[in-house]
């Protein structure tokens, strides 16, 4: 800011006051420093005089005044432009919009001229298209009434002449001819002087499709597969490719007898060498799969592999082909060695049979899965490359020309792939397939397929001929239903309506009546001759029927009993063993194994629940509980010693329990689902028999502590009087005892022995305990039944002391301190007459009643002559 502009001189202020202002203005700053140089002349002075004040704030006033009229001025003149310049504005806009619009309303015309001009230039197109279409109709109609009226004539010269032209002239002699059968066949009704033509017509096209399959089979036999391609494309344009498919799967080499016929052929003749001599043998693990047939599934593959190659390079459709091939695979050569295979197996035995279909339906599954992976990461790409080829027009081999009504022939070539009736398992398996027959069942649909073409789309069409949509997941591939259809297919005799779970159910049943022979023949000859006698008339019945009826089952009932036996003795005696519950989950596994194989996603589970319902009753109401009542029965006759051996049939009670819940949990659970009602009652079951041989082993046990107590009784009843009163010069007495005492002793010794090695630590606690305890409470009551001599009270320390150590030996501390006490009293025989208040008052006798204490001292034979009773109540 210049000298002359500041504004700063004209109130007094110093230069630049204003410019140098960066922030707010303050009316006291700004009066303070107006009259800073009046206040310093005051203070100098020291004397305060208003008018300097007066005059310096009225100077600035003025100025303030008229600066502020010069603002306004400005402001006024500022105004008044910019309200003229937004007018201007405005009108400039204005003018604006309304050219914007008029160019915007020339646009719209334009777009509706243009769109005009396009409707009726598509309207031309579609009418010169459809004049050409009509053109090269009418030409194709001409050139066919020219065909027709040559060979009406007897002259094929033009098509021998289309024939000498390699491919290309092949190809437009196979259309023709098929479009000149078409009109001899919609015009069968025609005039006699077409009768010339119509057999004409029938015989080149017959020789012209026997030159063609004789060039396919030339070519086929030296491996051309350039020369393949072209009689296959001609033969496909002619007839839709029916007959030189026909001739590619009845000459190829896997149906002759070079390669598999040996196998099929020969399966009879085998038999013997080719058994499996383990697989009736439910001790035994299931065999390995069928060597021929493995081998049969490894040809299949390697030719699949194999031929997919020359099929893609030689057919138009490919994927028809090996749809073809495979179902004859399948149909013929897989099924008829199955049903060979299986009648063999079935002729063993029923488990021989299961095993056999489970091995086979898992390895033909194995085959189907690599078959299936084979046309997902091969076959159905190649086949979506050829189909974008076609869809570009870049179509050397002519893909797919689909009819019109092309879900009527895709629904009758299903048609032609339904299931096989069931009845067809009556046929032996070296039933004969013929190869003209096995096609004739797809010829309608295969020339339906050829003979006419339409725009719709071959991937589409291919998907709609194997019942795959457009939106199944991509990495399935196009032949993957067809392939599950027919291991379907396959098994459907053997699984359909129930046949395998009848099947499984009976051999089950069957095998677990085996496995229990040893056991329920030596539970009846226990049980008396008559009852005995029927019992094993029963298993008699049980096991001729299955010998007679099945030679390979019998020999494994042997087997099977010897193994189940493997427990030997106890399972002799009727008494239940873990080697025999092993066996029954073992089978039981192995069932349920072939259950998930062979069942369904749907039907597995009720299946798996169906064979454990079975296990769980045959183990308990045929194996485990009737052993448990017999046990009871025996425990019902007091006359005779508890048998310990009881305490071994609960061990393995438990075990056998023990052994059903892990096998539930491991091989049962996985299978039935979580949360749904198949599981609920699975586990409902399960815990049920569980519950009850909790509920009958408790009861076991509390008979025998029962029995036990009354056999301890029985012992001590047998006491005689004299035993405490024997004769001085009686050494024997003194050093062995009483016999009931070394009885009782020997007794609770086998008991205790049998509770350690069956019963769980808190079982053999309860058990010892209460027998104990009860014994304690009987040799309390047995001192004040008998007078005891001097010399008896030796006796009598004797076996009080063989008592207390047989007791110490069960290691509950309880029993331990009663005994101890016990021996204490038996010192009440021992003492002098002097010393006897002494032991009374001061010992650990002291505290017992004075009661129990008086009438053991009246036991002493020299009570009344010492005056012991007057002692003891003085």
């Amino acid at each position: 800011m210049s000298a002359s502009s500041d504004p700063s001189h004209e109130f007094g202020l110093p230069e630049g006051y204003f410019a140098q202002v960066t922030r707010a203005f303050l009316a006291d700053e700004f009066v303070e420093e107006l009259s800073r140089v009046d206040l310093e002349f005051a203070r100098k002075n020291a004397v305060f005089e208003s008018k300097p004040f007066v005059r310096t704030f009225e100077r600035a006033l003025d100025r303030l005044q008229a600066a502020q009229g010069a603002l306004g001025a400005t402001i006024a003149k500022l105004e008044q432009t910019a309200s003229s310049s937004a007018a201007d504005h405005g009108k400039k806009m204005a003018r604006l919009k309304k050219t914007f619009a008029t160019v915007g309303g020339s646009f719209e015309r334009l777009e509706t001229q243009i769109s005009e001009v396009s409707s009726n230039t598509i309207r031309i197109g579609e009418q010169l298209d459809t004049v050409a279409k009509e053109k090269e109709r009418a030409e194709a109609i001409k050139e066919l009434v020219e065909f027709y009226a040559e060979l009406n004539a007897g002259n094929t010269r033009h098509l021998d002449a289309l024939l000498e032209g390699g491919a290309e002239g092949m190809l437009k002699v196979a259309h023709t001819l098929r479009r000149l059968n078409t009109i001899v066949v919609d015009n069968e009704y025609s005039a006699p002087s077409d009768a010339a033509a119509k057999r004409q017509i029938e015989i080149y096209s017959e020789n012209f499709e026997k030159a063609m399959l004789s060039s396919f089979e030339t070519a086929y036999r030296d491996g051309d597969v350039p020369s393949m391609g072209v009689a296959a494309r001609t033969l496909d344009a002619f007839n839709g490719g029916v007959s030189v498919v026909k001739v590619y799967i009845n000459q190829h080499p896997f149906f002759l007898s070079s390669m598999v016929g040996h196998s099929t052929d020969s399966a009879d003749d085998g038999a013997d060498a080719n058994a499996m001599p383990d697989a009736s043998d439910m001790t035994a693990r299931p065999p390995p799969p069928d060597r021929r047939l493995a081998q049969l599934y490894s040809d299949t593959r390697a030719v699949m592999y194999k031929d997919w190659a020359i099929i893609s390079k030689v057919f138009p459709r490919p994927i028809d082909l090996m749809q073809q091939l495979l179902k004859r695979v399948f149909e013929q050569t897989i099924q008829a060695y199955l049903e060979t295979l299986l009648a063999r197996a079935e002729s063993q035995s029923a488990l021989a049979f299961l095993r056999v279909l489970g091995l086979a339906h898992q390895e033909t599954r194995r085959l189907v899965e690599d078959l299936q992976k084979f046309d997902a990461e091969t076959i159905t790409p190649a086949v979506v490359v050829l189909e974008t080829a076609r869809r570009s027009g870049n179509n050397p081999q002519g893909l797919l020309d689909m009819p019109g009504d092309a879900q009527t022939a895709s629904a009758q070539f299903s048609r032609s792939r339904s299931r096989k009736n069931l009845a067809r398992t009556d046929r032996g398996g070296d039933a004969a397939i013929d190869d003209d027959d096995d096609m004739d069942d797809e010829d309608a649909a295969r020339e339906r397929l050829g003979e006419a073409r339409s725009g719709v789309s071959s991937a589409v069409a291919i998907a709609v001929l194997i019942g795959r949509s457009e939106g199944d997941n991509a990495g399935v591939g196009l032949l993957h239903g067809f392939l599950n259809r027919c291991c379907d297919d396959l098994f459907e005799s053997y699984t359909a309506g129930g046949n395998y779970m009848s099947t499984e159910q009976a051999h089950l049943k069957e095998a677990f009546r085996q496995i229990l022979v040893p056991f329920v023949r030596a539970r009846s000859e226990r049980q008396g001759p008559s009852r005995s006698k029927a019992l094993l008339g029963m298993l008699s019945s049980v096991t001729g029927s299955t010998s007679s009826g099945n030679a390979g089952a019998a020999g494994s009932t042997d087997a099977g009993g010897a193994t189940a036996a493997g427990g030997a003795a106890s399972e002799a005696e009727g008494i239940i063993n873990p080697q025999t519950a092993r066996m029954m989950l073992q089978v039981h596994a192995e069932a349920i194994a072939r259950a998930i194989e062979l069942e369904s996603e749907a039907t597995a589970a009720d299946a798996v629940a169906a064979l454990t319902g079975q296990l769980v009753s045959t183990l308990g109401d045929e194996y485990v509980f009737p052993a448990l009542e017999d046990v009871l029965e025996a425990l019902q006759d007091l006359r005779q010693e508890p048998d310990v051996h009881t305490f071994d049939v609960v061990r393995v009670a438990n075990i056998v329990v023990r052994l059903l819940q892990v096998h539930f949990q491991r091989a049962v659970v996985p299978y039935l689902g979580n949360g749904n009602y198949i599981y609920r009652d699975a586990v409902a079951e399960k815990n049920q028999l569980m519950s009850r041989v909790e509920m009958n082993l408790n009861l076991i046990t509390n008979k025998f502590v029962g029995a036990c107590k009354q056999w301890i009784g029985g012992l001590l009843g047998k006491q005689r009087k004299g035993d405490f009163r024997p004769a001085e010069d009686d050494f024997t007495a003194l050093e062995a005892g009483t016999q009931p005492c070394r009885q009782c002793t020997e007794f609770l010794r086998r008991v205790e022995r049998a509770c350690r090695q069956s019963l769980g630590t808190d079982n053999q606690a309860r058990v010892l305990g209460e027998v104990g305890s009860a014994l304690h409470a009987m040799l309390m009551d047995h001192l004040r039944k008998f007078v005891v001599s001097v010399a008896g009270g030796l006796v009598l320390a004797k076996d009080v002391s063989r008592y207390r150590e047989t007791i110490a030996s069960f290691g509950i501390a309880a029993l331990t301190d009663k005994f101890a006490v016990l021996q204490d009293i038996s010192n009440i025989f021992l003492v002098q007459p002097t010393a006897l208040k002494s032991l009374l008052d001061e010992g650990p006798l002291a505290r017992l009643d004075r009661a129990t204490l008086q009438a053991l001292v009246q036991m002493r034979e020299d009570s009344r002559s010492s005056k012991l009773v007057k002692q003891f109540t003085s």
